[in-house]
């Protein structure tokens, strides 16, 4: 996730105006889970599960490494009759997705469930293979190689689970391996989702959360609070939350999300699939377009930001230009949905890290990552025939 997460914790990064943990919360909510342990490596994700959560979540600062190291911590917690909910925070999907996932386990009577997710492309994921004949999940493989793969369904993130594995992962076993052993005990069950789903594992699958969430908006709301010109024009589903500012002749075309307090300049246009988080700016004759502004970032005036996410804080000076369209030949892990009118490409704007200042007049090429220190990488892995 660099740069977004340099200094700055994952979880706490905005999509459609909510943190990523927002999002599994809802779900679990949805499960009626009453009770949760936390498992946090930041104090600002401990304030925000203390304010969301209270006396309902056990918090836990993590010691050790990785997933292993979570759930090794977290063990302590848990007694060893107990079944408990292992859920990532980086996950988005609908709430239905983790009540599906308690129904099926409580149906089935199984000892472990395991959410999965078709897909096309598991070579980031890890996945599990499903014997259809007897409805069991019967081997986990981390993350294989495209043809070493042998199943396209992905795990999804969310399971139950007997508190061994978590015994297990603290005596020293990957979470992989101990996922194998519960596996090989034979009651296993998956539940096959469908429905929508995106881990976010890369920054640019920030875009490909919005498109998500925010293509399920259906109408215009402006809260009362939001003081929009009556000469901007809102076309398309479109959220404007309290305290945001539309400045005179700005259009938006929705989906979009205006998050609170807010500014949108003068003759700014802000189109389809853009997210602007709490506290973000865009100048006057700017446009922005399938982008994400997390909180307190800003462009200046006449700006060209497509197919982006800019960090935390960070600034775009006036007359900056994005370029977003990849050239053939190019491979980008998780990449974002093709765009198009007439023919469909493959687009990536730039990415940055939080407080970076971007200075005026630049012409950025596609799939930048701009650091900390103001150095410029690419996302671009070049495709090498044989």
């Amino acid at each position: 996730m660099y740069p977004l997460t340099e200094g700055y914790p994952k979880p706490l990064l905005r999509v459609a105006g909510k943190p990523l943990i927002e999002y599994p919360i809802r779900g679990l909510e949805s499960m009626g889970v009453s009770e949760y342990i936390v498992v946090v490596s930041d104090e600002r994700v401990e304030k925000y599960v203390e304010e969301r959560l209270g006396l309902k979540a056990t918090i836990v600062w993590q010691k050790g490494e990785e997933l292993e190291g979570a759930l090794s911590d977290a063990s302590d917690y848990l007694g060893k009759e107990e079944s408990f909910i292992l859920a990532y925070s980086d996950i988005i999907a609908p709430p239905e997705m983790y009540t599906q996932l308690i129904n099926a386990y409580n149906v089935r009577g199984a000892t472990a469930a395991f959410t999965l997710v078709p897909m096309s492309d598991v070579e980031t994921y890890g996945v599990a293979q499903v014997d259809f004949e007897t409805g069991k999940v019967v081997r986990v493989l981390e993350k294989p190689p495209p043809r070493e793969a042998l199943t396209s369904y992905a795990l999804a993130g969310a399971y139950i689970l007997p508190s061994r594995v978590a015994f297990e992962v603290k005596d020293g076993l990957k979470l992989p391996e101990a996922f194998s052993r519960e596996v090989g005990r034979g009651e296993t069950i998956p539940l096959i989702w469908s429905g929508d789903w995106i881990d976010v594992g890369y920054p640019w699958d920030i875009l490909s959360a919005n498109f998500m969430v925010l293509g399920r908006l259906s109408e215009v709301r402006i809260s009362k609070e939001a003081t929009v010109s009556s000469t901007a024009i809102i076309e398309g589903p479109v959220v404007i939350d309290r305290g945001a500012v539309v400045d005179h002749y700005a259009v938006i075309k929705g989906p979009a999300y205006i998050g609170p307090e807010t500014m949108v300049g003068k003759a700014a246009f802000i189109r389809e699939y853009t997210s602007l988080e709490e506290k973000s700016v865009v100048g006057a004759f700017s446009e922005v377009k399938r982008s994400s502004l997390q909180p307190s970032s800003s462009t200046g005036s006449y700006v060209l930001l497509v197919d982006s996410v800019l960090g935390p804080e960070a600034v775009v000076e006036p007359r900056v230009t994005v370029m977003s369209k990849l050239e053939e030949g190019i491979d980008i892990h998780r990449m974002l949905p093709l765009q198009g009118l007439v023919k469909k490409y493959k687009k990536l704007g730039i990415y940055t890290a939080p407080k970076v200042r971007v200075k005026a007049a630049s012409v950025l090429n596609p799939a930048s990552i701009i650091h900390s220190d103001g150095s410029i990488t690419s996302a671009i892995r070049r495709s090498v025939a044989t």
